[in-house]
């Protein structure tokens, strides 16, 4: 880590004497949060008993002499932890994302807690075995972006900072074409090891194309994992009408030259005045899944918010019942009671990502 870091105290330092003629813009915003949740049972997945967090975001941007803007975000966070037996009571402060970046109107460069290059442009049509590129890394990411007329690259790789060698050469491209966009993406196979779930080391590489007919969205995509020797060829449609906007996709499986188990389903979203709903189906992996979710927005800083899910669960449905109120100023305050029958969805229940149990909440924003 200490070449990365002297690089990116560099790059700070370079940015901020070459602009010191030029526009110089920083923003930070601040957060806090306090609850208290009833499953007070420590070593379980989400919160337990009382919990708090304090958030601060740095935004700088600086217009160099030559027309490059420099860039750089850092995000630190101060968290509660009960297991830490700290002095200072379980707090722990810990530095999170943290980006640096050289940008211009055709070619830009980032460094740090940025996306790789292989799925910048490429689009799945739903769920997609063969879709598994890295998305994420504990390890720092350098991309390059360029733009030339119609068409979009990048090219990127993962520093492993303990060897000094970058790591999982990754590249994508795309172009629009009028109502068309298509879009390519590639990643090598490597040796080097990632706990963050989001990384794979296996090579990827998959093709989308996606137009706009009649109003309808439909995008085709086909996906390799080579590794796994899993294929995945999809078709996905998005339609709107009214409130209304419903998505139905379908995606063919592969692995080992035969054929599993299919993925498909179906979302119907609603949205207009005070009222909010979503209704999904899927079959993945060969399992059931379904969630119906909505809210009610009552006009005086209130909103309720109910759903109900069930996920490879057999009979076991779960669900959620709850609100927020603001209060004014960026504050407000979560008041939901959720229940997880079997234990199988942690801290993540719904799109909410809900605890079990009941769960008091204010956040402010500054």
């Amino acid at each position: 880590m200490k070449n990365i870091l002297l690089t990116s105290t560099a790059l700070v330092a370079f940015a901020g004497a070459a602009a010191a003629a030029g526009h110089t813009s920083i923003n930070n915003e601040f957060g806090a949060t306090l609850g208290y949740n009833s499953e007070n049972n420590p070593g379980e997945a989400g919160e337990n008993g009382f919990y708090w967090e304090g958030n601060m975001k740095t935004t700088a941007t600086a217009t160099l002499d030559n027309g490059l803007i420099a860039g750089a975000y850092f995000e630190v966070t101060i968290a509660d932890d009960s297991a830490l037996a700290t002095d200072d009571g379980g707090n722990d402060l810990m530095s999170s994302d943290f980006v640096l970046s050289l940008t211009s109107d055709t070619a830009s460069l980032f460094f740090g807690d940025t996306a790789p290059a292989g799925k910048k442009y490429f689009s799945a049509a739903g769920d997609m075995e063969g879709d598994s590129f890295s998305t994420d890394s504990d390890a720092a990411v350098l991309r390059g972006d360029v733009s030339f007329g119609m068409m979009n690259g990048s090219i990127s790789y993962i520093i492993d900072d303990a060897n000094d060698t970058a790591e999982q050469l990754a590249v994508g491209l795309g172009a629009t074409f009028g109502a068309f966009t298509v879009g390519f993406g590639y990643q090598e196979d490597t040796t080097f090891a990632d706990a963050e779930g989001d990384f794979n080391s296996d090579e990827v590489f998959g093709v989308s194309a996606s137009g706009t007919f009649a109003g309808a969205t439909v995008t085709v995509a086909y996906a390799e994992e080579t590794n796994a020797d899993e294929q995945s060829t999809a078709i996905k449609v998005a339609y709107p009408f009214g409130p209304v906007t419903a998505s139905v996709y379908y995606s063919m499986e592969e692995a080992g030259g035969v054929d599993v188990d299919d993925n498909y389903g179906i979302e119907v979203a609603y949205s207009e005045g005070a009222v909010g709903a979503s209704a999904k189906f899927r079959n993945e992996q060969g399992r059931d899944e379904w969630n119906i979710e909505g809210s009610y927005d009552l006009g005086n800083g209130m909103t309720v918010l109910a759903g109900a899910l069930n996920e490879n669960e057999g009979d076991d449905v779960d669900f959620y019942l709850g609100g927020t109120y603001d209060l004014g100023g960026s504050a407000s305050i979560l008041a939901v009671y959720a229940q997880d029958e079997d234990g199988d969805q942690g801290d993540e229940i719904a799109s909410g990502e809900y605890d079990p149990g009941m769960t008091v909440e204010v956040s402010f924003t500054f």
